[in-house]
C-alpha cells in the first residue's frame, strides 16, 4: 500500500493540482507531532542504555527524524543491539574454549535473532543508508535554482517544448 505524503512535501515538490480548499483539507486531516526538545528513555530500559539513548535522541531529533513517540523503538534498538553484542561474544568464547558444535551453533543463532531485531528497528528509524535513501526530503526553490542538475533538465524540457 503506498504511503501517503505530507501535504507539506507535495507542495515544496511543486506538483500539486490540488485546490486550496483539498489542500487545507489534507492539512487538517494529517497527524500533527510537535517538535520534541527532547526524548525521555522508557523506565524498562536498563540504566547502562540510558547514556546512549540521549545521545541517539538528540542525534535523530536534530534531523528530525524522531519524536516522542519513536521512544519504544529506540529503546527496542539499543536493547536487541546490547543483547547482539553479548550473544555475538559468547558464541565467539564458545568457538575459540568450546569443542562443542552445538553450543556454538545455539549461540550464533540467537545472536542472529537480535542482529534481525536490531536491524528491523534501525530501519524502521532510519537509521541505515537505505532506510534513509527511502525518506523524501523536500527542497526548497532557492535550492533548486542554485542545482546544476536541475537547471539542465530545465532547458532540456525547455528545448523539447519549443522544438
Amino acid at each position: 500500500m503506498p504511503r501517503k505524503l505530507p501535504q507539506k512535501v507535495i507542495e515544496m515538490r511543486g506538483k500539486s493540482h490540488q485546490t486550496k480548499a483539498e489542500k487545507e483539507e489534507r492539512r487538517n486531516s494529517e497527524l500533527q507531532i510537535s517538535d520534541a526538545k527532547r526524548i525521555r528513555a522508557p523506565d524498562y530500559l536498563p540504566e547502562m542504555l540510558r547514556a546512549e539513548f540521549n545521545e541517539l535522541g538528540q542525534q535523530l531529533i536534530k534531523v528530525q527524524l524522531a519524536c516522542k513517540l519513536d521512544r519504544d523503538v529506540m529503546a527496542r534498538y539499543l536493547m536487541s543491539k546490547q543483547n547482539w553484542i553479548l550473544a555475538h561474544e559468547k558464541a565467539k568464547d564458545s568457538l575459540l574454549f568450546d569443542d562443542d558444535p552445538k553450543t556454538v551453533g545455539g549461540w550464533t543463532k540467537i545472536a542472529n535473532q537480535y542482529f534481525n531485531q536490531c536491524q528491523a528497528c534501525a530501519n524502521a528509524m532510519g537509521l541505515t543508508i537505505t532506510s534513509r535513501c527511502k525518506l523524501v526530503v523536500p527542497q526548497s526553490k532557492d535550492e533548486e535554482e542554485n542545482d546544476p542538475m536541475a537547471k539542465m533538465l530545465a532547458e532540456r524540457m525547455a528545448k523539447r517544448a519549443s522544438g
